[in-house]
């Protein structure tokens, strides 16, 4: 025999291979399939995710709509209740009233212009003896007491808890913190 022929391929070698092949084939498609059923699972989801996506587009769309129709709608209600206080002022200022006339007809109006104010929630700040950045706005200070309200040029309004307009106050303020700053 001439060397290398014992290494050499075999007479049962052939089948061995082809059988190897085909096992190999087989282990490829069965590979092939589970990759093409992997590709269509991600295909839905991804389908699916885009579905909730612009069903929470549209959710958002949709709520922002809402809440828009109902401030327009609050607003709606808050102009035809002025529009009273608007025909009372018209009357007031008709040509053939007396002062007195005038001034019991303007106090009224006040008074039903604010009646209906409170009755959106508005009420007045209460008047604080201290400064409060909260609450008060400082438009002067004066010298006096660090901190203390001396004058309120213009009243601050409320409607629960949050400020609607702040009290434009006069706040003290001591020489000594004058003098530091200064």
């Amino acid at each position: 025999m001439p060397e290398g022929a014992a290494n050499g391929p075999k007479e049962g070698d052939g089948q061995e291979d082809k059988a190897q092949v085909q096992a190999l084939q087989q282990e490829l498609g069965t590979l092939r399939k589970e990759l093409d059923s992997q590709k269509a699972a991600n295909q839905e989801y991804l389908e699916l995710a885009k579905r909730i996506q612009a069903d929470f587009d549209n959710y958002r769309k949709r709520a922002q709509r809402d809440k828009d129709d109902f401030t327009k709608s609050a607003n709606d209600r808050l102009v035809a209740d002025l529009l009273n206080t608007l025909d009372d002022l018209d009357r007031a200022s008709a040509p053939n009233l007396g002062d007195e006339e005038l001034r019991k007809g303007v106090a009224q109006i006040r008074s039903n212009l604010l009646a209906l104010l409170r009755s959106y929630g508005l009420r007045e700040m209460p008047e604080g003896r201290d400064f409060d950045h909260e609450l008060h706005e400082a438009l002067t200070v004066c010298e006096g007491e660090d901190g203390r309200i001396y004058e309120t040029y213009q009243k601050g309004y409320l409607i629960g808890n949050r400020v609607i307009r702040h009290a434009k106050v006069r706040v003290g303020r001591s020489n000594k913190e004058a003098e530091q700053n200064g």
